[in-house]
């Protein structure tokens, strides 16, 4: 086996297992409801990935407990609920802890803003409201190589 395919092997089954991952976290099953809790904290940073649903938006957030890795929702569901998030801002977080890659997450259920406007981002059972990209490597229809991201130092 050559080193180029060798390369592609390991690629195809790291690409194969992060969207696997991914998808596992917009889905239903990693969020259960019963486990649902309240935080509140200042965004530090937010940031957007590649994922099955297209681009998914994740922040850091800075509780009084310490750091938090959190799952938002693919970017186009925000957009289109007509929401946004800076640095700095202050939110409160409904949703549920939960183990992603192996690294310590929270999916989230609603962000409430200090001005009291709400994003839903699952019903009840924990279901994601938005419907699942199809077409294009960010649901836009077209197909286009990832944006770079900036922040990952």
């Amino acid at each position: 086996m050559t080193h180029r395919t060798r390369s592609r092997i390991i690629t195809a089954v790291a690409w194969v297992a992060g969207s696997a991952a991914l998808l596992a976290q917009s889905g239903s099953s990693v969020y259960k409801p019963a486990e649902e809790i309240t935080i509140s904290g200042t965004i530090l940073h937010v940031v957007s990935l590649p994922g099955p649903d297209g681009f998914g938006v994740h922040f850091d957030l800075k509780t009084e407990n310490g750091m938090v890795n959190v799952h938002v929702s693919p970017a186009a569901y925000i957009g289109e609920m007509n929401f946004w998030f800076f640095a700095d801002e202050q939110i409160t977080l409904v949703g549920v802890k939960v183990f992603v890659d192996g690294n310590k997450s929270f999916v989230v259920k609603s962000i409430t803003k200090q001005d009291g406007k709400t994003l839903r981002l699952r019903n009840e059972s924990g279901t994601p409201l938005w419907t699942p990209a199809t077409e294009g490597t960010d649901g836009c229809g077209i197909a286009h190589p990832a944006l770079p991201r900036g922040t990952e130092l």
